[in-house]
């Protein structure tokens, strides 16, 4: 994984990360001192245990409401986890593509529209799914 890649607020995103190449990824967001957070959302088949999850694993303020709009705010607040960067790990949202893939799309999309709302405050901001979905595509290599 370069440094350079990660480093770049242009390139940062969502996008799709292979299992095969999360060891690399984590070591040089660690070289980078970049703020990198998990969350495993394999046990849920709800929307709303989704956000719950992804409220404690990504350590949302108190005020967090586990809806997609405070999803939203939370992951576009500059003062939540201040950092040279960012990479969020989400990993096991097969779950719930199978149970429930209206909501999936719907969280896809929330997850892109943050990613784009932080591109702008030129601080890199990474969401990396381990579950491939429709219009997300690899991490580039370079």
């Amino acid at each position: 994984m370069s440094d350079k890649l990660l480093n770049n607020a242009g390139k940062a995103g969502l996008y799709h990360l292979p299992s095969t190449r999360r060891e690399a990824l984590e070591r040089t967001a660690g070289k980078l001192h970049f703020q990198t957070l998990s969350a495993n959302l394999i046990e849920c088949r709800t929307i709303a245990q989704v956000l719950q999850q992804l409220g404690n694993a990504l350590r949302f303020p108190i005020w967090y409401g586990a809806n997609l709009d405070a999803l939203y705010d939370c992951l576009t607040d500059s003062d939540w986890q201040p950092s040279t960067g960012h990479v969020l790990l989400i990993d096991g949202l097969d779950s719930l593509r199978l149970a429930d893939p209206e909501h999936f799309a719907t969280l896809v999309e929330v997850f892109q529209a943050a990613t784009e709302a932080r591109r702008e405050s030129g601080t890199p901001f990474w969401i990396l799914l381990d579950t491939p979905a429709r219009g997300i595509t690899a991490l580039p290599t370079k």
